[in-house]
């Protein structure tokens, strides 16, 4: 309660839209066929504007969308993050979302998603032990 009084209004606005967000984007992967969640994303996320936006601004809405992951009451591992940052950046031009997959040395499969602009991470960076090998580049 003494970090959430602490923030600015803009964070907690920010906050607020990420964890409404999530939440959304949560029960639209638990309920819907992913082709229907996928079109009605799309759908959802066109921007007819592109602008950029600062450095800053990203770094917040980041900060937001993992704080309410963290925060909400069911779990949220990475492609509902990344799904729920390229959203509330959709205006940001050249963000990819990627999904990849790696084997690691136990012979375990994982799948990661994350989102870069312009080859570089926003959210979903990892450890560098591990090599994803992209499978799907969501523009």
């Amino acid at each position: 309660m003494a970090r959430w009084k602490s923030l600015s209004g803009r964070e907690k606005l920010s906050f607020v839209k990420s964890a409404m967000c999530l939440t959304v984007i949560k029960a639209g992967l638990v309920f819907l066929p992913f082709s229907t969640f996928r079109k009605f994303f799309d759908w959802f996320s066109k921007s007819k504007t592109k602008k950029e936006i600062s450095q800053q601004e990203i770094k917040q809405t980041v900060w937001a969308v993992a704080s309410a992951a963290h925060h909400l009451p069911f779990e949220l591992l990475c492609l509902p993050q990344a799904l729920a940052t390229k959203f509330l950046l959709r205006e940001v031009p050249f963000l990819t979302l990627e999904i990849g997959v790696a084997i690691d040395a136990s012979k375990t499969f994982q799948a990661h998603a994350w989102v870069e602009k312009n080859g570089s991470f926003i959210i979903g960076d990892w450890d560098e032990n591990i090599s994803y090998q992209r499978l799907w580049v969501w523009k």
